[in-house]
């Protein structure tokens, strides 16, 4: 009976150091995690997103570091009681700075407020140099917030209103962030731009009067150019006019004198045809210049003879 408890026991203390060894050497990063494998206090390798393996290499081969690459995630196994694993978020955080009174590159002054959304993408770096996610907004102060506000100082004051100028000019500023923050931090800074525009109480008089200025100016603006559109299609409207006019009048004359010559076609072949019908016509024309006139003719007058058809 004490040998049946003891072979229990051995191997319920196996179970028992199996599972343990297990516990120590099993190891799961989640899809929205990034994590290091440490091997006595150095980095041996990472785990990361496929799509950042580019951006992990380039910050290795800057520093000079040898650090395996691993892109795919979920269940993985380490060397027991000798590798550690470090593990942080990749999910979005966002950076918002303090409201900061820049002046503008005509020298009209502005209060700001920056925003940038950045991820870990090197775990390695990101661990060798911050650490901790609490700790990376002091980095965006140092880095980023200055970055932004000599871009801001580039703009004109009528820029800030125009979005496209705005984003154009922070998207190159983030490209020229990133190359930095990813090879010395780890850090990628996915969108980045500027989300409170205040003026000084100071400057609001003259901010109103300088749009209002630009306002009339841009409408006087229009109206010129409508006045002038208006113009070149009063005046293309008057030519097709007088053109369609005159090619009517012309073809108008062309079938009337089709029509006439036709006329007198017909006229002279119905002459031709029958005489008698010619002197049909003019005997009708004689009588009818003689209605209500009266005429005293002597009896053998050829023109009486004609009249009454007599030859």
């Amino acid at each position: 009976m004490n040998k049946r408890v003891k072979q229990v026991f051995m191997a319920g203390m196996i179970a028992l150091l199996l599972l343990i060894l297990f516990g120590n050497s099993a190891y799961i990063v989640r899809e929205d995690e990034v994590a290091t494998v440490n091997r006595m206090g150095r980095v041996d390798r990472v785990a990361i997103s496929p799509l950042d393996r580019e951006l992990v290499e380039a910050g290795f081969s800057a520093r000079d570091l040898t650090v395996a690459v691993k892109t795919s995630k979920g269940l993985s196994f380490k060397i027991p009681f000798i590798e550690t694993v470090d593990k942080f978020s990749s999910k979005y955080h966002t950076y918002r700075s303090e409201s900061a009174t820049i002046n503008t590159f005509d020298s009209r002054r502005i209060d700001l407020s920056i925003f940038a959304q950045y991820r870990v993408v090197n775990p390695a770096l990101f661990q060798m140099t911050i650490g901790r996610m609490e700790d990376s907004g002091s980095v965006m102060d140092d880095r980023v917030y200055p970055a932004v506000i000599q871009t801001a100082n580039t703009l004109a004051f009528n820029e800030f209103f125009d979005k496209s100028k705005v984003t154009a000019a922070l998207e190159s500023k983030r490209e020229q962030l990133n190359n930095d923050l990813v090879a010395q931090f780890g850090l990628y800074i996915v969108d980045i731009g500027i989300y409170r525009k205040n003026f000084p109480q100071a400057n609001i008089a003259s901010i109103e009067e300088k749009m209002t200025q630009e306002i009339q100016k841009e409408s006087e603006k229009l109206m010129a150019e409508g006045d002038s559109l208006l113009k070149q299609s009063k005046a293309e409207t008057d030519r097709i006019k007088e053109e369609t006019i005159a090619e009517a009048v012309e073809e108008a004359a062309v079938i009337r004198a089709e029509a006439d010559a036709e006329a007198a076609r017909i006229y002279e072949e119905a002459l031709r045809m029958d005489v008698e019908f010619y002197r049909f016509i003019e005997r009708m024309k004689t009588y009818q210049n003689l209605k209500d006139t009266t005429v005293f003719l002597d009896q053998s007058n050829d023109f009486i003879s004609y009249i009454n058809n007599q030859q």
